[in-house]
């Protein structure tokens, strides 16, 4: 142990002396490690970290998987995956399946349920929207948490007749009762009904579902009002998700199996048919998985891109230490000459690398906060509820650490070897008798540094390609000046007779606020990666089995076309005559009428819309396509309604205006709780906020895949500049025997050039493969650019020749300025 302090002092006291080349080191690792860590910390809070419950690892998801399920209708939770054999997999069961599982399932100590739904709270006086989770009497005992303040729901609040009560998080506490500690015992009013608050929630409570989006806990027993279109007696409606946790001593296969016999028997006896059925459960430890691994792909895409640029900062911090040591040789070549045995001297620059990758993972640390602010800019950009902890915790410091050591070997290790290999007897001898050696492993280092940028800057190139195509895509739509808001009267107590009245008054309301233009509202906005698409039946045709058609539906209101700056091709508008009495009619847009009726008048034609009314339509206008749910969607058959013939229970209101439109906010806020005081308005943007919004995974890509490329090349840049000015530094005496002897300028610095194309160059003959192959695995997230795009990979090479041409100009200028009289002194 004294030796090995020894060995560290000894490290601290040569890079002190050597404060440029240790800085450089630092400063490398520390950016490349710290963008790893920020990287793998938002992985880290998407797919690893465990919830802070009581012994997560008990906890167990209950998911179903079976073949072509049929859900006779009723199936409204979250959707299904693909499972090997080509099965489906689901997380939602009908809520007296759940039953059968409590009751007569074994191997577990607890099973819950819970199901978030979108609500209006009144709280003090104040309505606003809330995710509240409906949950099992037993859930927050099963789950393993306690509250802050108050109690939690227990199986007494989830029985019929109980009090009404609700357990809040701490965020909803401090955002809307301001830490008030006298909230236990208020009440809070959801949907028109009023429940006693009885407890809040630590602050460092996760809930199952991905991102922590739950706002209040109700009861089961809640759902009579909360959720009155999924009752509870109903073998049909597949809402609630359900977690156990396993009774100590309990066989995992053994409880599995329990249940996938109360499932099939239950499937049975309802009208749901699946073939296969069966019953799988998964680590819930972490928490909901499906969707956590499905936004889990980018994430480990990006931590593969900060994987290369660490291997490119190793690769440049090895042919530094070859540099060095290559300058150490007498050093060396003493020591052992005074009996340092090999191991000695190879543990001696091993150290020497751990203290460099300690510093660098320390500095790193500090530098990933800094690179997850800039992360969380973007995942801040992800849906509403969606919100991720990218605390640095034991999982982080344990990738750091394991980072720092992994570094520390990979770049130290070759140089390490490589110095210790000294002849004793050259100690002897005076440093001009030794000689420079001439770095062939340093060349080698450099062209894979090169190798490894050509990957990134290649896979940047395409993202940024792919990002600037999206941006260019019309939405066919003007987005400009368009605010965007949620109204759902539903939720304050209105009937389905009562929602088109109470978007008229709004739309009256807004209209008269000046600076406005226009008002309409639909379905949900344009671009907003939501959809709605039933079945169609078109008349008769040559080929029956074309007859039935899936298109994407969506409703509007008469002035929607108009205020998106949708041209109508051929027909009418909406109008306020269309009503719910009226004949039904439908506007299509060209793809559905080129596509559907290619010889014929797309106007007055009908078709049956298979969506639970069977209603014939007809065509009473034609629209330009415009943008459905996603930039990246192709233009796909869209049918229009009118909300004014079947107004639904939650629109999104459309405000054009000739102000800035967040300008508006405030006297829209006013307007609609002159109405209403409890009808809040939420989701809150513009139209081209959403249109930012819908191209945040690839802005992310483009932003973060650039950076990565830049800092991969600037490494290189390092390396490179390394080993060239190493290099001019060996062949100092020579280059002054040639310049006295008449060498030019030019002669001097074109062949330091040279080599550093060439090297360049044998990078770019391995890379480029290397990329082409690589490149393949994120072709899914290209758009209007092939994988193997020429110009990308053209340009990528050129770029990085004119780099490494550049970071030897200086070495090479310097070559040009040796004083031949003093080389030849020296000599």
């Amino acid at each position: 142990m004294t030796t090995l302090w020894q060995d560290v002092r000894y490290s601290l006291r040569t890079l002190t002396k050597s404060l440029g080349f240790a800085t450089v080191a630092v400063l490398s690792l520390a950016l490349a490690i710290g963008a790893n860590t920020a990287i793998f910390s938002a992985l880290n809070a998407v797919l690893l970290r465990s919830l802070p419950v009581r012994r997560p690892q008990e906890l167990r998801l209950i998911n179903w998987v079976g073949r072509n399920p049929q859900y006779g209708g009723g199936y409204t939770g979250p959707g299904t995956i693909s499972a090997p054999g080509g099965l489906e997999m689901g997380t939602s069961f009908p809520y007296p399946i759940y039953r059968d599982f409590v009751d007569r399932g074994s191997g577990f100590a607890d099973v819950f349920a819970f199901s978030p739904k979108s609500t209006t709270a009144v709280m003090r006086g104040t309505a606003s929207v809330a995710v509240a989770m409906l949950v099992s009497g037993n859930f927050f005992a099963g789950y393993g948490v306690n509250p802050f303040l108050g109690r939690t729901i227990t199986p007494e609040d989830d029985r019929p007749g109980s009090l009404p009560v609700v357990v809040i998080t701490y965020r909803w506490w401090r955002e809307h009762c301001g830490l008030d500690p006298s909230v236990i015992g208020q009440s809070l009013t959801l949907n028109q009904a009023a429940y006693t608050v009885v407890g809040v929630l630590p602050r460092s409570y996760v809930g199952p579902m991905m991102g922590d989006s739950s706002d209040i806990y109700a009861p089961m027993s809640a759902q009579a009002h909360l959720e009155p279109s999924r009752p509870l007696d109903s073998r049909d409606r597949w809402w609630v998700q359900v977690m156990g946790r396993l009774a100590p001593g309990a066989s995992e296969s053994q409880a599995q199996a329990s249940l996938a016999v109360l499932f099939r028997q239950a499937l049975s006896e309802s009208s749901s048919k699946m073939d296969e059925a069966a019953i799988v459960l998964e680590d819930g430890s972490r928490g909901q998985l499906l969707l956590r691994r499905q936004m889990a792909k980018p994430y480990i895409t990006l931590t593969a891109a900060v994987a290369l640029v660490l291997l490119v900062a190793c690769a440049n911090l090895a042919g530094l230490l070859l540099a060095r040591g290559a300058g150490r040789r007498h050093e060396m070549a003493v020591r052992a000459a005074l009996g340092s045995g090999r191991w000695r001297l190879i543990r001696q620059s091993l150290i020497e690398s751990l203290v460099l990758s300690l510093a660098g993972a320390g500095l790193g640390l500090v530098m990933a906060t800094w690179f997850k602010q800039i992360l969380a800019g973007f995942l801040a950009m992800l849906p509403e509820g969606f919100r991720f902890d990218l605390r640095t915790d034991s999982n982080v410091l344990a990738f750091t650490l394991g980072v720092c050591v992994l570094t520390a070997l990979v770049f130290g290790l070759l140089p390490a070897i490589h110095a210790s290999r000294v002849d004793p007897s050259a100690g002897l001898k005076n440093r001009a008798a030794m000689g420079a050696p001439r770095l062939r492993l340093g060349r080698v280092l450099v062209a894979v540094q090169i190798g490894l940028s050509v990957v990134l800057v290649a896979g940047a190139g395409l993202m940024i390609r792919t990002f600037a195509n999206l941006a260019d895509v019309s939405p066919g739509f003007d987005p400009a000046n368009v605010l965007l808001f949620r109204v759902k009267p539903a939720d304050a107590g209105y009937t389905d007779q009562q929602y088109m009245d109470v978007y008229d008054r709004i739309r009256t309301a807004i209209a008269a606020i000046p600076g406005v233009r226009g008002v309409t509202f639909s379905s949900f906005a344009l671009v907003s990666n939501s959809s709605w698409s039933e079945d169609i039946e078109l008349p008769g045709r040559a080929n029956e089995p074309a007859r039935r058609q899936h298109v994407a539906q969506l409703g509007v209101g008469e002035d929607f076309f108009q205020t998106m700056s949708i041209p109508l091709l051929l027909g009418r508008n909406f109008s306020d005559a269309d009503t719910a009495t009226s004949s039904p009619v439908v506007i299509v847009n060209e793809t559905l009428a080129r596509r559907f009726f290619p010889e014929e008048d797309p106007l007055g034609q009908t078709f049956l819309m298979l969506d639970g009314t069977d209603r014939t339509v007809q065509v009473v206008g034609v629209c330009r396509d415009a943008k459905y749910n996603q930039i990246r969607a192709d233009a796909t058959p869209v049918v229009y309604l009118s909300q004014r013939q079947r107004a639904q229970r939650s629109v999104c209101f459309e405000v054009r205006s000739v102000l800035p439109p967040l300008a508006l906010v405030p006297a829209i806020r006013k307007a609609v709780a002159s109405l209403d005081s409890n009808l809040p308005i939420s989701h809150v943007r513009t139209q081209e906020q959403q249109l930012d919004l819908s191209l945040a995974a690839d802005r992310l890509f483009a932003s973060l895949g650039g950076g990565f490329a830049l800092l991969a090349v600037l490494l290189s840049c390092v390396g490179l500049y390394g080993l060239m000015a190493y290099n001019v530094a060996r062949r100092t005496n020579e280059i002054g025997l040639r310049m006295a002897l008449g060498a030019t300028r030019r002669s001097v610095i074109v062949p330091v050039l040279r080599e550093a194309a060439i090297l360049a160059l044998l990078g770019l003959a391995v890379g480029v493969p290397v990329a082409l192959v690589l490149v393949r695995f994120v072709s899914s997230q290209l758009y209007d650019v092939a994988p193997t795009d020429p110009a990308t990979f053209i340009g990528s090479g050129v770029l990085l020749v004119l780099v490494a041409v550049l970071a030897a100009w200086v070495p090479a200028c310097r070559a040009a300025r040796v004083d031949p009289m003093i080389a030849l002194r020296c000599e």
